[in-house]
């Protein structure tokens, strides 16, 4: 039995390349590490003073905590071809979500100031496709180039398909 890689079984489509991958950065579980770092402290600082080891079983709590926040940002991935954009995310387990480019109706970047220091944003996608109607690529570096590359793709692939977007409301 002949093994079929995972990219040819993403990249179905002839003339499908990727263009870009990536992943979310770590920067959005700070409020967690944070949460875990504090509790793990805390457990600490009571085991000693109260004498108990059973205290520190807080500390144990909170490393678990923050070891899953970890594991369920890093399993998250994004990847941009040519036709389509594809989110994987799950650690046991998958769920992949993608929207072909060519509904893509509006693309928004937004670079909160959190973000901003560390060359980070999000980039927003609003599409005609019902089960996706909004797609998030959360705090992603260079954005804004991103953003550009997904913009002129989603005009390449209209071009392309020969469809255009047009609300009736």
């Amino acid at each position: 039995m002949s093994q079929i890689s995972q990219n040819s079984l993403d990249l179905h489509n002839a003339g499908e390349q990727i263009v870009w991958k990536g992943k979310s950065s770590q920067l959005l579980n700070a409020k967690h590490y944070a949460l875990a770092l504090l509790v793990a402290a805390v457990s600490i600082w009571a085991a000693l003073h109260f004498d108990s080891n059973y205290l520190l079983l807080g500390c144990l709590a909170a490393v678990v905590y923050a070891l899953c926040y970890f594991m369920i940002l890093n399993a998250a991935s994004y990847t941009l071809t040519n036709q389509r954009i594809i989110r994987r995310a799950g650690v046991l387990n998958r769920t992949t979500y993608e929207i072909e480019l060519y509904r893509v109706k509006d693309v928004h970047l937004f670079e909160p100031l959190q973000l901003r220091l560390f060359g980070l944003g999000n980039i927003s996608l609003i599409s005609s496709q019902r089960s996706t109607q909004l797609f998030a690529i959360k705090a992603v570096s260079q954005a804004t180039a991103l953003r550009e590359q997904l913009r002129h793709l989603v005009e390449t692939r209209r071009n392309e398909k020969g469809v255009g977007e047009y609300d009736t409301n």
